[in-house]
């Protein structure tokens, strides 16, 4: 076999034990390295592949893909700076536990520090963020097939096990690149041939199950028994059975449940917004739990932290299923790692049903402070109320992802909890960036694939523009409704507001780019409302017709700054009434 035929055969089979592992739908940046393992992709007829010119943006849709589909996509790149695009979606997956499976195409070791164009070191690039990292030789007969076809297998594996995360597979070719269509009678490729003829993976593997260990158990069993006044914390949940089974226990149990948004629970009429309730003092001294279940990870608001330092429960219990530590405060005091799903089911029935609190007059006020000081029909349409209307037209046809910074805090905050099921919803919290957010909703709604309303504030929209492009495909229908108060209205609310000298220059960040010229660009239909009821009423358009819509909403930093301020007053005392009579 000449050189041109081993390359082509060598690429052919890694993606083809790719596809049979699973790992079957690639996010391909066009480059020339790279060309052996696009042409074996396009060629695949099992293969699903979308085109990046962009690779930091495909990193971010492989991203919302894993978080819909909880398999990796496969992300294909040349050699050069196109891998180190990928590097702040790999953070992200690796931080949150999302799989992910990196294929870049790289020159061959003669070619390493020599001066040679368009190559760097590429081999360990992502350092700790992989899961598994490995440097693949250049293709050659002298390399037995079916070491290429288990380190493939192996890489989905690695991906997906505990904690899932990214896997790299470096691969160098040398040219020629172009393909050839290779000698399948050859001696090289007879150990595998019964393997190319059965449709089957080279070698399967089962993901094993995450049990909790009797001890465990029984520990948990036990505090929850004994305790008097006991919380639920559900953060950051993998899956939407985790999610329903979190909710379940938390009711049969009688014991309230703080859903926050990243879990997937908090649009949703089984659960209540304890968030509101959070933002009184009163409530939260009167309030005092003697032991805290936490269910998976972080949360995006900060008030159910410093309540839980400041009421320092006897137990602080954490129940993740896999081995990173979480606990930022450092005060938790058992550590289970199990599936959330099977510790429910060990938890029922040990203990019996009790109402330490009576929520339902406080939530009926504060929803009504909600609506007539932020979302009636006539008012202008602000921040909080396009939150807050969002989430109450969600359904099951449709996915939700919220941006980071202020519509990450008021999606949690003001969400109406009126969907009949949980709502299918995603954020990027591994370490909150506002980079490539268009992109992951695009790939989420790939995951879903249903469609997908995006919010998203005007800076972090401009940040990933270029992935509006994506949204013409029938596979990513996404309704962007974009926040626009001209610039980081979160830092308005932090304070280094204060210091008006620097304030607006360093840190406000001002804009001036036009939306709707950003809509006609790409081709995406357009709307701009006034008024709480224009906006419902525009969303409820884009969602009947179910064509990627942007939506831009135009507030002010000053004012989005007071309604706030006015209304978390309004709330906190209604809380404070209740929590003192």
């Amino acid at each position: 076999m000449n050189h041109r035929q081993v390359t082509s055969l060598w690429s052919q089979l890694l993606v083809e034990e790719l596809v049979r592992q699973g790992a079957g739908f690639f996010c391909i940046s066009p480059g020339s390295r790279s060309t052996p393992l696009t042409i074996a992709i396009a060629r695949n007829p099992s293969a699903r592949y979308r085109l990046f010119p962009d690779e930091r943006s495909a990193g971010f849709y492989a991203l919302g893909y894993a978080r819909a589909t909880g398999m990796p996509a496969v992300l294909v790149c040349t050699s050069g700076t196109a891998v180190a695009n990928y590097f702040p979606a790999v953070v992200e997956a690796s931080t949150d536990a999302r799989p992910m499976i990196l294929l870049t195409a790289d020159r061959p070791f003669e070619l390493i520090e020599a001066g040679a164009n368009q190559t760097i070191r590429q081999h360990d690039i992502f350092g700790s963020y992989s899961r598994w990292n490995i440097q693949l030789p250049v293709p050659d007969p002298g390399t037995p097939l079916a070491s290429l076809l288990s380190t493939a297998g192996h890489a989905v594996r690695r991906s997906l096990a505990s904690p899932a995360g990214p896997v790299h597979l470096n691969v160098p070719f040398r040219e020629p690149l172009e393909p050839e269509t290779p000698d399948l009678g050859h001696p090289w490729v007879a150990p595998v041939r019964e393997w190319l003829d059965s449709g089957l993976p080279w070698s399967r593997f089962e993901t094993p199950a995450k049990t909790t260990s009797p001890e465990s158990t029984a520990a948990l069993r036990e505090i929850l028994a004994d305790a008097t006044n006991p919380l639920f914390v559900a953060g950051s949940l993998d899956s939407r059975a985790d999610a329903e089974a979190v909710e379940s226990l938390a009711r049969s149990l009688g014991i309230p449940l703080f859903a926050d948004l990243t879990s997937g629970l908090r649009i949703s009429k089984q659960c209540l917004p304890w968030q509101l309730a959070f933002q009184s003092e009163a409530f939260i001294e009167r309030y005092r739990p003697d032991a805290v279940i936490h269910f998976g990870g972080s949360l995006i608001g900060k008030q159910p932290g410093q309540a839980i330092r400041k009421w320092k429960p006897r137990h602080y219990v954490v129940v993740r299923e896999h081995p990173e530590r979480f606990g930022p405060d450092h005060n938790v005091t058992l550590t289970v790692e199990a599936s959330l799903s099977a510790i429910s089911e060990t938890l029922a029935g040990c203990r019996q049903p009790s109402a330490t609190i009576d929520p339902e007059s406080f939530f009926a006020s504060a929803a009504e402070a909600v609506e007539t000081g932020a979302c009636a029909p006539g008012m202008p349409v602000n921040e909080i109320s396009a939150a807050r209307i969002v989430s109450s037209m969600m359904d099951e046809g449709y996915g939700l992802f919220v941006s980071n910074s202020m519509p990450a805090r008021d999606m949690d905050l003001y969400a109406s909890p009126s969907a009949g099921q949980a709502v299918q919803t995603a954020l990027n919290r591994g370490v909150s960036g506002i980079d490539g957010i268009i992109s992951s909703a695009a790939g989420f709604s790939a995951g879903l694939g249903k469609p997908v309303t995006l919010l998203i504030g005007d800076i972090s929209f401009l940040h990933d523009l270029n992935a509006l492009s994506l949204l013409g495909h029938e596979w990513n229908r996404v309704i962007v409704v974009v926040l626009n108060n001209n610039g980081g209205g979160i830092f308005s609310f932090l304070p280094v507001s204060a210091e008006t000298d620097v304030f607006e220059t360093c840190f406000a960040t001002p804009q001036n780019f036009s939306i709707r010229a950003a809509a006609e660009t790409f081709g995406l239909g357009y709307a701009n409302p006034s008024t709480n009821r224009e906006f419902s009423g525009n969303l409820a358009e884009a969602m009947k017709h179910g064509r990627s819509t942007l939506i831009e909403v135009t507030t002010t930093r000053s004012e989005n700054l007071r309604l706030h301020n006015s209304l978390k007053a309004a709330i906190a005392d209604i809380a404070d009434r209740i929590a003192t009579s």
